[in-house]
Parts: structure tokens; sequence; C-alpha cells
């Protein structure tokens, strides 16, 4: 079945229907230009009759009583190729020359002022003889020794035959004349269309297919010589997507990776922060007060991360956990990141939460709290624990804003256009996953994250959250 799938796709490949279809358009165009080229001829041909003609009534005109002698008359009626010639003057008839045989005209033409499409139409009787051999035909023309008289004109009688056989001549010499131009019209065209066209698609033809087969190999760079066409383009397209179709794949297979070993640690992970939490219940029955004042939030830590191993490995299957929306309030999910990370015991950084108590958005508070971790310890690494970031809020017609701002080196510009993507957004080291994870979270929301401003003077986050 495949090896008959490639005979025909050999059959019918781009480069032989372009071929056949040049060929075929040539044709077409030859046959189109024969058509009034063959009305024309005919009519050449019998004006070249009748000139012949008026040359023989000037030779009887100026002859003594007009009289000339039977082996004259012969020779006029020859050398014109008819068999009788009439001058018509003022609806008188006189004949002029004529042959001792009766004559029986079969058709009757008039070349004087014949419509185009009865001239074709008089042209293709003539061609497929119409009438038996031997038939005589009438054909009426202009007197040219008389201008602009139309009662006076010329008329001939001579035999089909002679004017179908000279039709016949002419008509092969152009069919020939035509194969010959249409072969080497087509054989240029083909040429150079296949050098401009089909050698570039045979070319991404075979990366295409190659590609399909094993997309995980590094695609040579399709060579466009230079060409800013559509080719040039689709080229330089085809090799832009492979390559980042196969990084896509890349990360892919990172994710998966990434996903095969939570799985594995997930269930030690979770026995251990089990164990964290039955030392956690202890903590909170000690009589003392620092005790007492950490014991909460070291209990409320060690909840959110047992969540987090729980549904680890149902973000690696389906994406992002759907969130579970309650009335949250940021300023404190803040004060808990600065908690967290530990900023507290920082000398030289700065943590400016201007968020206030009021201030509550519907939304996922555990989600929320790592959107807002991963972007603050990102400017902490990034500042390299000495600097300042700042939280504030703003309300507009359809979303509520949180912006996070902070006065580090800013963003390299090398990563910039794939900050939010796995793999790609990380100039710390880092796996670059916490950007694109609180992108998906936001995302989950309703809202949007976005990076307003990256420079040397520090970065700008913005979280849109629809009311």
């Amino acid at each position: 079945m495949i090896e008959t799938l490639k005979r025909l796709s050999i059959r019918s490949s781009l480069s032989m229907q372009l071929l056949l279809l040049t060929i075929f358009f040539v044709l077409l165009a030859e046959v189109l230009i024969y058509v009034p080229s063959i009305v024309n001829y005919r009519k050449t041909w019998l004006e070249e009759r009748l000139a012949a003609a008026n040359i023989a009534i000037l030779a009887i005109e100026a002859a003594p009583d007009h009289m000339i002698s039977e082996m004259l008359s012969k020779k006029l009626l020859d050398h014109a190729g008819v068999v009788a010639i009439t001058l018509k003057r003022k609806d008188k008839r006189h004949l002029i020359l004529n042959t001792d045989q009766p004559l029986n005209v079969a058709m009757h033409y008039d070349i004087r002022k014949t419509p185009f499409l009865k001239a074709i139409q008089d042209t293709m009787k003539i061609m497929f003889h119409a009438q038996p051999h031997g038939s005589l035909i009438q054909v009426k023309g202009k007197a040219n020794f008389i201008p602009d008289n139309e009662d006076t004109y010329i008329e001939i009688i001579l035999y089909e035959d002679f004017l179908c056989e000279d039709m016949a001549t002419y008509s092969f010499n152009v069919m020939l004349l035509s194969i010959i131009i249409s072969l080497i019209t087509a054989g240029l065209l083909y040429f150079s269309l296949s050098y401009m066209l089909i050698r570039p698609i045979k070319t991404m033809t075979r990366r295409i297919v190659a590609f399909r087969s094993a997309p995980e190999r590094v695609p040579e760079n399709l060579s466009t010589n230079g060409r800013a066409d559509e080719i040039g383009i689709i080229m330089l397209e085809l090799t832009t997507m492979q390559h980042e179709i196969r990084e896509a794949l890349i990360q892919k297979k990172h994710l998966t990776q990434l996903g095969e070993s939570v799985s594995k640690i997930n269930h030690d992970l979770r026995n251990i922060l089990s164990s964290a939490q039955m030392v956690s219940d202890h903590l909170s029955t000690i009589d003392n007060p620092i005790v007492q004042k950490l014991a909460p939030r070291f209990v409320t830590a060690v909840d959110r991360a047992i969540r987090l191993c729980e549904n680890t490995l149902k973000y690696g299957r389906s994406g992002v956990e759907t969130p579970e929306l309650s009335t949250v309030q940021p300023a404190q999910t803040v004060n808990d990141v600065a908690l967290s990370l530990g900023i507290s015991e920082l000398k030289d950084f700065y943590f400016n939460n201007e968020l206030s108590e009021d201030f509550t958005v519907e939304a996922d508070g555990d989600q929320i709290f790592r959107v807002l971790l991963n972007l603050s310890r990102n400017a902490l690494q990034a500042m390299k624990d000495k600097g300042e970031i700042t939280f504030t809020s703003h309300q507009t017609d359809k979303h509520t804003v949180i912006d996070i701002i902070d006065n580090g080196p800013g963003i390299p510009a090398r990563i910039k256009d794939s900050l939010f993507q796995p793999f790609h957004g990380s100039s710390n080291g880092g796996a670059g996953l916490g950007l694109a994870i609180s992108k998906e979270i936001i995302e989950a929301h309703g809202g949007i994250l976005e990076l307003l401003r990256s420079d040397d003077t520090g970065s700008h986050f913005r979280i849109s959250l629809k009311k």
C-alpha cells in the first residue's frame, strides 16, 4: 500500500503537474490565437483572388469593345484561381469571364462587411467541408478600381477545395509552430518555476517529513539565499517554527521528568510534613509567650506545605488547581510572605506593605500567597538581600490591582520575552517555574499578571483581578 502511494505521489508530483499545466495553457492560448488567425487567413486568401479578378477586369476594359480572346480569358481565370468573374454595376450584372461548363454554386459569401462571428462560422464551414468535394462557392468583394461605391462590386466563383487545401496547410504549419513554441515556453517556464518554487518547496517538504519523524532532532537551518519574497519568508518561518516546537517538546519533556521526580518524593515529603504537623500541635501546648506567638504561624505554614504537596501531582496532571474563592486580605498575605522569607532579619532590605487592612479580594488565599511569595523571592534574590520592595493597591472600574515594585537591577533583556515560560524566565540559576506558575494561577482567577517596567532602576509587576 505504501509503495503504491509513493508511486502515485511520483506520478502526481508538483513538478509534473506544473509541466503539464504549462503545456496545456500554452496550447490553449495558441488555440485562442488560431481562431482569429485562420479567419484572417481565409479573408486574405479570398482578397488575393478578388485582387487578381480586379486586374482581369481592368485588362478586359482596356481591350477594344471589351473583347478578349478565349486563350487570354482562360489565362486570366487561371491566374486569379477562379472559374468565373462577374462585375455588377447599378443592379446590372455583366458577365466578364466565364467557362463553358455549367456553374452550380453551393454557397454564397460576402466579405465586404461580414461580422466577426459570422466570419468564424463561414471559416469553420469551409474547414470541415460543409459542402461536398468539388463544390463551387461565390464570393462578393469590392471593386478596387471604383472606390467607395457600394453599388459596384465583384463576384468570383471558385472551387471550395482549393481554399480548403490551403487552409489545411496553413493550419498544419500553425499547429506545428504552436507545438514547438509551447514546448519551448513550457520548458523555460518549467525550469524557471522549478528553480524558484519547486526546489524550495521540495526542500521544505523533506524538512517537514523529517521533522515529523524525529521532532526532537535539531533541524538544519533552511537557506533562504537572501530571498525576501513569500518563499523566503515561508522558509524562514518554517525554521523558526521548528525550533520553537523543538524547544516546547524539550520543555514538555522536562516537565514530565519533573513530575515523575515530584511523584517519587511526594509520599516521603508528606510523611515528613505530617511529623512536623504533630510537633507543631505539641508546641501549641507549651506555656511560653514566644512559642505561643510563633506556633500559630508555624502551624499555618506546615498546613499550607501539606496542602501544596497533596496538590502537586494533581497540578502536574491537569494544570493549576481550580481556585477556591473566599474573601482574602492581601495585606495579611503580604505579611505572611515577609515572615516566610525571613525579611525581618535582613538589615539592608526594606519591605513596604502599603496595603490597607480593609482592602480585600475574592480569591484563593493559598494560591495568592504562592504568587506573592514567588514575586517577592525573585526580587529578594535579584537584589541579593539589599534593596526595597513595595506593595500598593488601587481599584479601577473592572479590576482590583496590586502593584509589586522593587528597586533592583532589573530583568535582563535576553529573558524578558520568555519571562513567563517554564525553564526560560530565570536569571538567578533557578528552574524558571515561579513566574510561569504565578501567571497560570492569576489567569485561573480570570486576572492578568504582567511586567509593566524593568530597567536599571527596578521592576514593576502588576496583578489585576476581576471584581
